[in-house]
């Protein structure tokens, strides 16, 4: 993970360093904002190659983030502009099919639950064996906090009601709203300021 550097405003969600990515094998983080994968090249694989891909470009039809479990265990990801395939692998001779399948669908889980805020229903029976419920309801109540403050509730780390703002963005101008203190991302122009 130290390949990356996170902006201000972007949080660490996963990493493999063993995938698969056309006729390369790297590194592949999930943030809130972005999917970056990383190559390295030259004698002492230094020079990192960042492919970075918006979150926010990845398509969604019916409430679902179009990310599916491809053939041989692979994630393909359909974007606005194309589609790219990943594959998990280890070095490991007992990594299994089955094991790189249930890395994809930790992945495809994380992604639609990123995206859409739901846990894909052909993976369910994969997640719930694989990822700890306490993770999972900690994940979901932190959830709920946050949409509780922006909604203009008390939360339970503040016991005071969040003041909801709205501005001009201060690159484009565009309307932005949200929480007072909040760092927004305008829909228009993709300028980060807080509120």
């Amino acid at each position: 993970m130290s390949k990356y550097n996170l902006q201000s405003n972007e949080s660490f969600i996963l990493e493999n360093d063993h995938v698969r990515h056309g006729n390369s094998n790297g590194e592949l983080i999930l943030t809130n904002l972005n999917l970056v994968y990383i190559t390295t090249k030259g004698v002492f694989r230094t020079n990192y190659i960042h492919q970075i891909y918006p979150i926010k470009q990845i398509k969604v039809f019916n409430e679902k983030a179009q990310v599916v479990l491809g053939k041989d265990g692979n994630i393909d990801i359909y974007f606005v502009n194309g589609m790219e395939s990943f594959k998990f692998w280890n070095t490991d001779s007992l990594f299994s099919m089955k094991k790189a399948e249930k890395e994809a669908s930790r992945w495809i889980n994380a992604i639609n639950n990123l995206i859409t805020g739901q846990v894909s229903e052909i993976d369910m029976a994969v997640t719930s064996k694989s990822v700890d419920s306490g993770v999972i309801a900690g994940a979901i109540k932190d959830t709920f906090e946050v949409f509780k403050g922006a909604l203009g509730g008390k939360t339970q780390n503040n016991n005071e009601i969040a003041k909801k703002v709205a501005k001009k963005c201060s690159f484009c101008g565009a309307p932005i709203s949200g929480v007072e203190g909040q760092i927004v991302r305008c829909q228009y122009c993709d300028g980060d300021q807080q509120l």
